[in-house]
């Protein structure tokens, strides 16, 4: 694992001595329980009336568009329905380039999926574009087990919301896991469960992405805060080391093998992704919380050809309570 590191690293410093022509942005993009219009999905609705729905996959796609991403991470989409939707809608706006990947996962609750929206077709492994890992037996490599909280026990869990999908940019291999973990950083019980998630997606990473050859990259909705970069509301911090597992995922490689992005970002009053409407009246108000909960973690082979890291803020909290990151790349021809 060491030497693919190595090898990767030395590559793409040699490829550095050309000039750096392929762009690729990369967005991450929670938009609230997407539902297409007329679907029965989970048990959680944003909106219950098509009319409302219709209205909110405008708004989405309207996101899309002035972001213009190569590569969208999208989460809490409910179906495939959902992304065919917003897929006809970009196309309908001249954004033709685009196509939808849609894989179901495993939540049973809630039916949110994560997604992917391209420009770039994905590689296929065994005639899927998208995949996802997942068992609800007692399963070694996709359940991790975990002590509950208190009186919680002992219990097992998989990554019921996630995606991997691969993708060849100028010759870059770069895999992608797109992660939705458990939800409430100040919860002990969702920590619990949201650290033995991590350790699943470490066994992604290796398996899925790195095993096959494939740079990895992890994004999406992770609940949880980076130790490592302040983010704009400093009376919180997170209780686990779920971003420090993630960054650090091989542990025989010396050091963490990805880092945050967020970093990048000058200005920590910008560094929120979440919005936390208190009162629920679809209002920003004062007291609100605003806090990074959604992330991209690069390799760092990679950081070099960041050329731009931004938050989207002007979404509203009728689209969604999140936020979409950015990250623009300017890669190396290989």
């Amino acid at each position: 694992m060491k030497r693919f590191y190595l090898v990767m690293m030395m590559a793409l410093a040699a490829s550095g001595q050309a000039a750096a022509d392929v762009p690729l942005r990369i967005v991450t993009f929670n938009a609230e329980i997407l539902t297409a219009p007329g679907i029965r999905a989970g048990r959680l609705e944003k909106f219950r009336w098509d009319v409302a729905r219709k209205a909110q996959f405008e708004r989405v796609a309207a996101v899309v568009e002035a972001l213009n991403p190569d590569v969208l991470n999208l989460v809490e989409v409910t179906s495939k329905e959902g992304v065919d939707y917003l897929v006809k809608i970009l196309h309908e706006k001249g954004l033709t380039d685009y196509r939808g990947y849609h894989v179901d996962n495993n939540d049973g609750f809630t039916s949110m999926d994560v997604a992917l929206i391209s420009k770039i077709a994905p590689d296929e492994v065994e005639g899927q574009a998208i995949r996802t890992f997942y068992s609800d037996r007692d399963d070694p490599t996709w359940r991790q087990s975990y002590r509950g909280a208190g009186r919680g026990g002992n219990n097992n869990t998989g990554i019921a919301r996630h995606a991997v999908y691969l993708l060849t940019v100028g010759g870059h291999k770069l895999g992608f896991l797109g992660l939705h973990l458990k939800s409430n950083p100040s919860s002990d019980s969702a920590n619990a469960k949201r650290t033995a998630q991590a350790e699943v997606a470490k066994r992604i990473l290796h398996q899925e992405i790195v095993g096959r050859g494939y740079l990895p990259i992890v994004l999406g909705d992770i609940n949880d805060y980076d130790p490592d970069v302040p983010d704009r509301d400093e009376t919180r911090s997170t209780q686990t080391e779920v971003l420090r597992t993630l960054k650090n995922f091989d542990t025989q490689h010396e050091g963490p093998e990805l880092e945050n992005i967020a970093k990048l970002i000058p200005r920590q009053a910008d560094r929120y992704t979440s919005v936390w409407d208190r009162n629920e009246n679809g209002v920003r108000d004062p007291y609100d919380a605003l806090t990074m909960i959604d992330h991209i973690l690069l390799p760092k082979a990679l950081m070099p050809y960041v050329r731009r890291v931004f938050i989207f803020h002007s979404v509203a909290l009728e689209t969604s309570d999140h936020r979409a990151v950015v990250v623009d790349l300017m890669l190396p021809s290989l």
